[in-house]
């Protein structure tokens, strides 16, 4: 299996800027995208290939994900 990316879209300063980062697998993905994203939408790419699109709802200490 080749290495994820995690991009975190968008920043409460900058809503266009992207910020990527490599992970080993899938739950390692998943704690990057939680712990670089108060609010907002992450994807996990696979190569060329989009995994899945997270998006992160909720209040402070009730943050839930939507996975498409």
């Amino acid at each position: 299996m080749s290495r994820l990316r995690v991009a975190i879209h968008g920043s409460p300063n900058e809503q266009d800027e992207t910020i990527a980062f490599d992970a080993l697998d899938m739950a390692t993905a998943l704690a990057i995208a939680d712990i670089n994203l108060a609010t907002g939408n992450a994807e996990i790419w696979e190569g060329e290939h989009r995994l899945a699109r997270l998006d992160k709802l909720g209040q402070a200490r009730t943050t839930y994900w939507r996975v498409t």
